[in-house]
């Protein structure tokens, strides 16, 4: 195959990519995983006016649960960073972030082209970037405002770079590995599950020529993350200390498996045929040795340790993002010993096959205008300083009204305790906002409604008392 032939191939996968990721580039940040990509979103925006502030803007800050942002304890905001740039350059538009997360995921794409070819064959690399593109769950999160394609970017490139380096390990740019993993890392914690893969790529079969490297690149790798996630802790209060609350309460103290949620987020994000075609490749792998082989393996147990520890608790499509690299060069694997006529065939095949899967991502698009409409008033008529209390958990009105505030977090029952103007004297807000699609009972409006005064479109003043009208 010539090298402009190669070059067309991998632009028409990259093409297919891109144009599969255009569809809702346009959509604000409302649509499915609408809370993580405001929050994201709501970072970028609160770095805007310090960007060289070093190291303060590195400590992520949300528009909840407070009268000012609030400091959290979330992965490096290196995302967020790239996005607030880009806002004070070119003004500020939800497309950018989208554009962005694009971008990192044809990077992601040529990257896994570039392991698997490395690692297996050319073929193999050509395999996995385009079954990487076609998963339904790479579609979605390939266009996210959220750290997971930057993270997907980041490791699969520090994979492909350390194999490179041993195979040319006269190339002494070990750190510049270490700094990629750790990017990685620091982008969405579960990469660190890629750690001892990367060892194996790099260091297996141990040579003791190689420890100065190997240290090295521990070091760079691990050093980064811990000093930054150990910083960030201590520099948040305790109801914000996100990635550790998860770690404990949801992954190490819940007892509660959700096997159902977690099967069809497989069987509707990665396909039956996937993961059919991955048991293959894995089936191949321990009949043939080739280098890389241990590290393939290792690689097929941290990820089930994943799905079995991690997945299985938290019961969140985006969870199994970190897997799909892996998805990809297995199904490689099983396809690259085909001959050309059979391997259009098996393509052609799955296309047929996962055609209904795709039909999965319908509704992830869709988003509900009442949010843009509400938020728009209240970024109008009242105060810039305004303080709001939400009837619901969902965030994205305080990014899209530009305010700060607090959230009812639970559904209130009708009690004395649990009474309206009970509950909210509790929050020093100014404005009560009716969430559209709101979970509160309409006893409970019934009661707002009587004891506040409506001032716009689902806008309640809560310092404002209600004239009642004479009987």
């Amino acid at each position: 195959m010539g090298r402009r032939v190669r070059w067309c191939l991998l632009g028409f996968i990259l093409g297919i990519a891109l144009l599969l990721r255009l569809k809702g580039i346009t959509n604000p940040l409302l649509d499915n995983q609408g809370w993580r990509q405001a929050d994201t979103a709501s970072i970028a925006v609160h770095m805007l006016s310090h960007l060289t502030d070093f190291p303060k803007v590195l400590i992520p800050q949300l528009n909840y649960d407070g009268v000012v942002p609030q400091n959290v304890e979330l992965e490096f905001p290196l995302f967020p960073y790239l996005l607030a740039w880009t806002w004070k350059l070119l003004g500020w538009a939800d497309i950018w972030g989208r554009l962005w997360a694009i971008a990192l995921s044809l990077l992601a794409i040529y990257g896994l082209y570039d392991l698997g070819k490395h690692l297996i064959s050319e073929r193999a690399g050509y395999l996995a970037a385009a079954i990487y593109t076609l998963l339904p769950l790479s579609i979605y999160y390939g266009r996210v405002v959220m750290p997971e394609p930057m993270a997907q970017a980041l490791s699969i490139w520090a994979l492909a770079l350390i194999i490179r380096w041993r195979k040319s390990p006269e190339k002494n740019d070990v750190w510049m590995i270490g700094v990629m993993m750790a990017g990685a890392i620091l982008a969405k914690l579960p990469q660190l599950m890629l750690f001892p893969v990367a060892l194996l790529f790099g260091f297996y079969p141990w040579r003791q020529a190689y420890r100065r490297e190997f240290i090295s690149y521990c070091l760079i790798a691990l050093g980064f993350p811990m000093v930054y996630y150990l910083w960030v802790h201590m520099n948040v209060s305790s109801s914000s200390q996100f990635v550790s609350g998860i770690i404990t309460s949801q992954v190490a103290g819940s007892k509660h498996l959700n096997w159902k949620p977690l099967l069809k987020n497989l069987h509707d994000g990665i396909t039956n045929s996937a993961i059919f075609l991955s048991g293959m490749g894995l089936l191949r792998l321990f009949f043939k040795r080739f280098y890389g082989r241990i590290a393939l393996l290792t690689w097929v147990i941290i990820a089930l340790l994943y799905l079995g520890i991690v997945c299985v608790r938290i019961p969140l499509d985006y969870y199994l993002v970190p897997i799909m690299p892996l998805a990809a060069l297995l199904g490689a694997y099983a396809l690259e010993g085909c001959k050309r006529f059979q391997l259009v065939l098996v393509l052609l095949l799955l296309i047929v096959l996962n055609r209904g899967s795709y039909s999965y991502l319908k509704p992830k698009y869709q988003w509900d205008p009442e949010y843009l409409t509400q938020a728009e008033w209240i970024k109008d008529h009242t105060p810039s300083s305004s303080v709001l209390v939400l009837s619901d958990p969902v965030p994205m009105t305080f990014y899209y009204a530009h305010r700060v505030g607090f959230r009812l977090s639970e559904v209130l029952d009708m009690g004395y305790e649990k009474s309206p103007d009970r509950v909210l004297s509790q929050f020093p807000g100014d404005y009560f906002i009716r969430l559209p699609k709101t979970q509160q009972h309409e006893l409970f409006w019934e009661k707002v409604e009587e004891t506040y005064p409506e001032i716009g479109p689902g806008v309640f003043a809560l310092k404002q008392p209600k004239i009642r009208k004479a009987k």
